[in-house]
């Protein structure tokens, strides 16, 4: 217990470890442009993965510039185009570029095509996916490595393409317009750049005794099975790569093979490769050490230190260190390209901004509510606040003032919490509107099956709006100006809105009483238990307020949600705070009678619901995506959470075709692993995650290996089956 404890407080504070999820990469924006105007990411560098897209992504992005190229007029003294990298990116931008009549230059550090170059002969490459065709004008189609090379070597020469290999980019100067592009050669200046170099080139080391002396039976790919035929082999790592090394190396009997990993399990690899790394060490043919790590290089051995401690010289002519290839960081620190979700002082100036922004909003519009409001209390007089208030208020409510009679409209001047709550709730229903149909579009045309996410953003927004509209007119004409509020519980059930249960006097007629206990009652016990035994937690995508915010003004930010086990580990605090909502509840009601007008109260109140609901996450939208509240510190999400974990059925399984190209896991708002789910074709639910079933990683999928999942599980259809 205290072992398991030490282990996860631990987890919370640990660095960040490599995770083959969320890959390293620089800043890009929507245009493909980096921080570095002028400089452009395409291809491997900026995330975008199988042969094809990468065709697609260097084609539409040499496509999108001509016109700004063209419209600076000629340019005698420079190039229109610097293409770093000859991979399947750089191809479409240099082939795209010869026929819009630009000038460029391909640069490679390496050879043409290098990355297939490095590939173990014969592998196949799939056209996926097959239902986006190929823009580009270079040839693409199912073929093995070797067909690729040869036919697009072709192209090349029949193009005539000036790819300039073996020359290795050091350092780009200059500005837009007007760059120097440094090699080990020379020097090209250029009018943009654009980076398309992929990982093949700059694989990971071990860094021991005895590695630089012993380089030249060091290798991080291999090429062909043939060539290693009756040698003693040690492969380094345990992901992909390195599990189908040792099976095809493992399966020749003249070969003796150990795969030594740091890993104590493997996590990485697909299922299918640790299923077969299992049957060949089965069969004697492989020794995996999981668990051990290498330390020293020797002349004909290498020592490793086991998982017991324990220290052994493991015979090897060759060793193959597979632990993963890295983009070249320092060179983009040269040239001044920011690492996407790095802190620099821009960033930290502008969450500054925002975080006071936000604050001075909601501190705003809780003026005259005591701790909430400081500093505005203090610094503004109650007189010049309720002038400004009644002048902002009756022109936004102009739209619905003729449905209302004059003494109830004065009712509402003269409430200034009613007026606060409107003018605020209508600025979140246009944001949700606004943004929610961007998002909407931006979706409907990135989605293999648009239809979830219209259907989602409908719901999200039509709850908003409807809302919106039953609170602040239509209860007002049913209830009146002091009981409107309460209709807010209809919507968000406790324990995410308190007040149904909160502020009830004897004077306040029975009927509304009863109605909005009993519905909160019902909100919160059967609702919600029933939506989460149907569907998981999607009252946070389709329904909830909070949620709809992130899914809305939050959703451009999707990408920038914390990933990692470390920003799993710290999920647990929104039982933290469930536990919080109950005690609070269980006090104000039984000791207070429902009177929020002590200590327990305010304190939550002003945690929780000001700075944990209110301020914080949402200034935190730009930088950490919008599902911060949701995710670590909602009661409702997690109450639902803990229902779907106990008898939820909703899933999203997976079939066997990932590619670890890390879509999924990098627009997951709330930080599942999604790509080692799909991997390990393991389902995923609230029962292993925090999930909210928004579908997005199902969307952004282009192998269409997940899907959503309802039916029954294995273990409930044997009990319904029976004995």
């Amino acid at each position: 217990m205290i072992g398991a404890l030490a282990t996860f407080v631990k987890t919370l504070f640990a660095g960040k470890g490599i995770e083959p999820s969320y890959p390293v990469l620089p800043e890009v924006n929507e245009a493909g442009e980096t921080n570095v105007p002028g400089i452009h990411a395409v291809g491997e560098v900026a995330g975008t993965p199988l042969v094809k897209l990468g065709l697609n992504a260097g084609h539409d992005l040499v496509q999108r510039l001509a016109p700004l190229l063209k419209s600076e007029g000629p340019a005698t003294d420079r190039l229109d185009l610097v293409i770093v990298g000859s991979g399947s990116s750089g191809l479409a931008a240099a082939a795209a570029a010869r026929r819009l009549g630009l000038s460029f230059v391909v640069l490679e550090a390496a050879a043409f095509a290098n990355t297939f170059v490095t590939m173990t002969k014969g592998k196949w490459l799939f056209a996926e996916p097959r239902d986006v065709p190929n823009r580009s004008h270079v040839w693409f189609e199912e073929c093995t490595r070797e067909e690729l090379l040869e036919r697009w070597r072709a192209f090349v020469k029949e193009e005539g393409l000036d790819i300039r290999e073996h020359e290795k980019v050091v350092d780009i100067k200059g500005r837009l317009g007007d760059f120097e592009v440094v090699t080990d050669v020379g020097s090209h200046r250029a009018r943009r750049v654009i980076l398309a170099m992929g990982k093949a080139g700059n694989p990971r080391k071990l860094g021991v005794p005895g590695e630089r002396e012993n380089a030249g039976r060091i290798h991080h790919r291999l090429l062909d099975p043939d060539d290693f035929r009756g040698r003693r082999v040690l492969i380094v790592g345990a992901g992909d790569v390195a599990c189908e090394a040792a099976i095809t190396l493992a399966r020749d009997p003249s070969n003796t093979v150990v795969l030594s990993a740091v890993d104590e399990e493997f996590t990485f690899p697909k299922k299918r490769n640790v299923d077969a790394v299992r049957e060949v060490e089965a069969a004697g043919r492989l020794r995996v050490l999981l668990g051990s790590r290498v330390l020293r290089i020797a002349g004909e051995s290498a020592e490793v230190q086991l998982r017991d401690g324990s220290r052994e010289e493991i015979p090897c002519d060759v060793i193959f260190e597979m632990i993963g290839s890295e983009l070249p960081l320092s060179f983009f620190k040269r040239v001044g390209i920011r690492i996407a979700g790095s802190w620099h002082p821009k960033r930290w100036a502008a969450l500054a901004v925002v975080f006071l922004f936000v604050w001075s909003l909601y501190a705003l519009k809780s003026y005259g509510k005591g701790l909430t409001a400081w500093p505005f209390e203090h610094l503004i007089a109650p007189g010049s606040y309720d002038g400004v208030l009644r002048r902002l208020f009756s022109a936004a409510f102009a739209p619905f003032r003729p449905l209302f009679e004059e003494r109830t409209f004065q009712d509402m001047l003269g409430d200034r919490g009613f007026q606060q709550g409107y003018l605020y709730s209508l600025i979140y229903t246009i944001l949700m509107v606004v943004f929610g149909y961007e998002a909407l579009m931006r979706w409907r045309k990135k989605a293999r099956r648009p239809g979830y996410q219209t259907w989602r953003y409908v719901s999200l927004i039509t709850f908003q709006v409807a809302f919106f509209l039953i609170v602040n007119v239509i209860a007002v004409k049913a209830l009146s100006v002091k009981y409107a509020w309460r209709a807010w519980g209809l919507y968000q059930p406790f324990p995410l809105f308190f007040n149904t249960f909160f502020w009830w006097y004897p004077s306040d007629p029975g009927w509304i009483k009863t109605f909005f206990i009993g519905a909160g009652v019902v909100g919160t016990a059967v609702a919600i238990p029933w939506l989460s035994r149907k569907h998981g937690k999607r009252f946070c995508t389709w329904v909830c307020g909070c949620g709809g915010l992130a899914e809305t003004l939050g959703d451009r930010w999707r990408h920038l949600a914390p990933k990692g086990r470390r920003s799993r580990a710290w999920e647990f605090q929104n039982v933290v705070v469930l536990l919080a909502a109950f005690i609070v509840l269980l006090v104000v009601v039984g000791l207070h009678h429902t009177d929020g007008n002590n200590p327990w109260w305010r304190a939550y109140s002003y945690v929780v619901d000001f700075w944990l609901v209110a301020v914080i996450p949402v200034a935190l939208y730009p930088f950490y995506g919008g599902k911060v509240w949701c995710r670590y510190w909602c009661p409702l999400a997690s109450l639902n959470g803990i229902l779907a974990r106990i008898y939820g059925r909703l899933r999203i399984t997976s079939n066997d075709k990932c590619i670890s190209c890390t879509e999924c896991s990098r627009y997951c708002q709330v930080g599942v692993d999604v790509m080692s789910f799909a991997r390990n074709q393991q389902a995923f639910d609230n029962r292993n995650s925090a999930c909210i079933q928004c579908g997005i990683c199902i969307d952004v999928c282009p192998m269409d290996v997940l899907a959503f999942d309802a039916s029954p599980t294995k273990e409930e259809a044997k009990v319904r089956a029976g004995p």
